[in-house]
């Protein structure tokens, strides 16, 4: 989870609400494919690495926006930050 957390406030935070959200979403997709193709097959299965790596990413972007939605929104930043969690995310 503490990987995941710097991974992700590594992400550059300028180009609006929207770039933030694609840049953490590609930042997540991308580190967990490099940890299913590359990490994961070092350990063995009963270890579950994928999914451990999963669930840090998680808590690191709900962090993450958290953050985000503690901050004065404009209405449709509102809208845009909900429809992403709502829609985008769990894909």
């Amino acid at each position: 989870a503490r990987a995941a957390g710097e991974r992700l406030a590594q992400v550059a935070p300028g180009g609006g609400l929207g770039a933030r959200l694609a840049a953490l979403a590609a930042r997540v997709v991308g580190d967990l494919g490099v940890v299913r193709s590359h990490v994961a097959p070092a350990y063995p299965p009963e270890y579950g690495a994928l999914g451990v790596s999963a669930r840090g990413y998680h808590r690191a972007l709900a962090q993450q926006l958290r953050a985000l939605a503690q901050r004065p929104l404009p209405v449709p930043d509102l809208y845009l930050l909900l429809d992403w969690h709502s829609n985008a995310y769990p894909r």
